[in-house]
């Protein structure tokens, strides 16, 4: 009976071992709280990886497709059971992380008999002004992190590999960046995606001062078939809908 307390907790290291692994390949995510709205940013892929979740949030997510739409699907339903049974303004990102993603996640990983979930994600709410505006980091075991107010001048990214995140934040002075337009956030933005694939692939110790501020140049350096962009638009706000993806001509990529 003494040792089951270790062989769960070795158990556990060892889960969190093998989700690590999987999900390392995964490309990053970028989200940008800028004046016209917040703007999330991925590489694209076969599969989407940016979803609308209610009126005012969204998510961005990496990890293995089908546990990114189980997750996807529970966080809607939530909402919208949350939205029925209160109001629509009672539809934060703070509820559904505290009282549902997060509880659910730490449920699943804890499971373990049965399959982890493989999934990394950022649930982003809209408010009416900048300093409104949260954006949540929740990983696969439960964890999560907000971030609000000043500190989103400064953005957020997900990766497979975790220690890019931590590099990010960990920056001193951090780096702010222009989020005055669309164009000026959505450059930003793919700055910062490039980072984090560089940052966690074949160049670990570049400096974000040192990724080039040319679109073509920075498109180039991502080697992919395109951008994933959604955009929570500042301007819908109270309409039914705020998430929408702007076109190229919008976002100037």
């Amino acid at each position: 009976m003494t040792e089951e307390p270790y062989r769960w907790l070795e158990a556990i290291t060892n889960r969190r071992e093998y989700i690590e692994d999987q999900i390392a390949p995964g490309l990053p995510v970028v989200a940008l709280s800028a004046d016209p709205g917040v703007l999330l940013l991925t590489v694209k892929s076969p599969t989407p990886k940016l979803f609308e979740i209610y009126d005012h949030l969204a998510l961005g997510s990496l990890g293995h497709p089908a546990d990114i739409e189980k997750v996807r699907q529970a966080v809607i339903d939530a909402a919208h059971l949350e939205g029925f049974a209160r109001s629509p303004s009672d539809v934060t990102a703070r509820r559904l992380v505290s009282y549902n993603l997060a509880p659910a996640l730490k449920a699943a990983f804890e499971q373990i008999f049965a399959a982890p979930l493989l999934f990394r994600g950022i649930l982003a709410e809209l408010g009416a002004t900048p300093a409104d505006d949260f954006i949540w980091r929740v990983d696969y075991d439960g964890s999560f992190t907000a971030q609000s107010g000043a500190e989103l001048a400064h953005g957020t990214v997900i990766s497979g590999a975790r220690q890019v995140t931590k590099d990010w934040f960990a920056q001193d002075p951090k780096p702010a960046l222009d989020r005055t337009t669309l164009k000026a956030a959505a450059l930003s933005a793919l700055r910062l995606l490039v980072w984090a694939k560089l940052r966690g692939t074949k160049d670990q110790g570049i400096e974000f001062s040192a990724v080039p501020t040319n679109a073509a140049k920075l498109k180039e350096t991502l080697k992919a078939d395109g951008l994933e962009v959604a955009l929570l638009d500042r301007s819908l706000l109270g309409q039914p809908i705020a998430y929408r993806i702007p076109s190229a001509d919008e976002i100037g990529l």
